[in-house]
């Protein structure tokens, strides 16, 4: 980030200007004292050889002049009669002259002008000193502007760096260096989320009854587990159920879904429609996606597998609560429907029959529909959403994939 150099030009600019009005300031006072000196230079001559033209004695008034021009700033002095001529004159010429006159008066009467000239390369000099002791005080105030907004632009840019790491969806993006500065790859990482998607959605309102609330539910059926129960030994079957736990929870915790021991073997995920949420049905799609995906990624750099059956499916009653005499007595039968779909495919991610053609899923999930009353099969999700997706399931592995290291050390 180039604030430190924005705000050292910043400076700089505005010194110079400053400077600038410092020396066209000085420059007029300069000229006026100088008129001032001027004039009342000419007008002490004048009366100094006023009585050498009354007697007519130009030899003192020669010596008159040579004296005032030793005796003063004036770099040449001369006298002159009522018609131009000179009477006399005394020192040499300037580099940069300025005339100054004065009548000469004998009495009431006019005899001549006595005329003083005065160096102002002298004034140009120390004009152009003072002009230059401004600038360099600009330049160095710069130049401590630099170094003071050097520390915060750094603590900013390491900010920046670091959220702009975060949205980062490859790991590798996250520290490279930003080839158009930190704002603008941050910008471009924002502009990459789907923010239609993460915006917070409008639910409908909520039944008056408590035990009516729409709820999607996600049956996963642990057919690995089942499975390995009899061939691992107690640690190794412990840190396989650890692994499994996780994946779940981080997945159902990305979209907000209650995790519940249905079966043996078997758990189910409930999502409602609450408020600000978005669909209870996609979230459940979406988190079943997200487990499917980044189970069968783990499953290549270890020995066991994750063989996780899944369908989605829905119910109006709820997963009911603790008030309830016998909590999920409402969902029984789609958890008994839901495990028996799971049983004869393990493949696929698959949605009840009454599901394919919900509104929900209309531009968000595309479903390949049941023949009959069989279940139809997740396919894909629209890109948006997928990239949402794509982007969780980095997040996951990369935190998956940090723990079990930590773990072993």
């Amino acid at each position: 980030m180039n604030l430190p150099l924005i705000a050292a030009l910043c400076s700089l600019a505005v010194g110079l200007a400053l400077v600038t009005l410092a020396a066209l300031s000085s420059r007029h006072l300069q000229e006026a004292q100088q008129d001032v000196f001027g004039n009342a230079l000419a007008g002490h001559l004048a009366q100094q050889v006023s009585g050498a033209l009354e007697t007519g004695d130009l030899l003192s008034l020669a010596a008159t002049l040579q004296n005032f021009q030793g005796s003063s700033r004036a770099g040449k002095v001369g006298v002159f009669d009522v018609e131009g001529g000179v009477l006399g004159q005394a020192g040499s010429a300037v580099l940069e002259p300025q005339e100054y006159r004065s009548p000469i008066r004998v009495g009431s009467d006019v005899a001549g002008q006595a005329v003083v000239t005065l160096d102002g390369a002298r004034a140009s000099e120390s004009r152009q000193r003072y002009l230059l002791s401004l600038s360099a005080l600009a330049v160095m105030l710069s130049l401590l502007v630099f170094l003071l907004a050097r520390y915060p632009a750094q603590r900013l840019v390491q900010r920046l760096m670091g959220v702009s790491g975060r949205l980062a969806l490859d790991a590798s993006a996250a520290t490279a260096p930003p080839p158009q500065g930190e704002i603008a790859l941050l910008e471009e990482r924002a502009a990459a989320l789907p923010m239609e998607l993460l915006r917070a959605h409008t639910a409908a309102a909520p039944s008056r009854e408590d035990h009516y609330r729409n709820t999607a539910v996600l049956y996963l059926h642990l057919g690995s587990l089942a499975g390995y129960i009899d061939t691992l030994n107690e640690r190794n079957l412990h840190r396989y159920t650890d692994r499994l736990h996780r994946i779940v929870y981080a997945a159902a915790a990305c979209y907000a879904g209650t995790l519940q021991v249905a079966r043996p073997f078997g758990l189910i995920l409930c999502f409602g429609d609450e408020e600000g949420r978005g669909s209870a049905l996609v979230r459940a799609a979406s988190c079943a996606w997200l487990i499917r995906s980044v189970s069968r990624e783990l499953e290549k750099s270890g020995s066991l597998s994750f063989s996780i059956g899944m369908a989605i499916g829905n119910s109006e009653l709820g997963p009911g609560d603790s008030s309830d005499i016998y909590p999920g007595l409402y969902m029984q039968s789609i958890m008994d429907e839901l495990r028996s779909a799971c049983l004869d495919d393990v493949e696929h991610i698959l949605l009840a029959p009454s599901l394919a053609d919900a509104p929900e899923l209309t531009g968000n999930v595309r479903v390949r529909k049941g023949d009959g009353d069989h279940f139809g099969t997740l396919v894909s999700f629209a890109s948006p959403h997928a990239a949402l997706l794509e982007r969780q399931r980095e997040l996951l592995l990369n935190r998956l994939r940090r723990r079990p290291a930590r773990q072993d050390q």
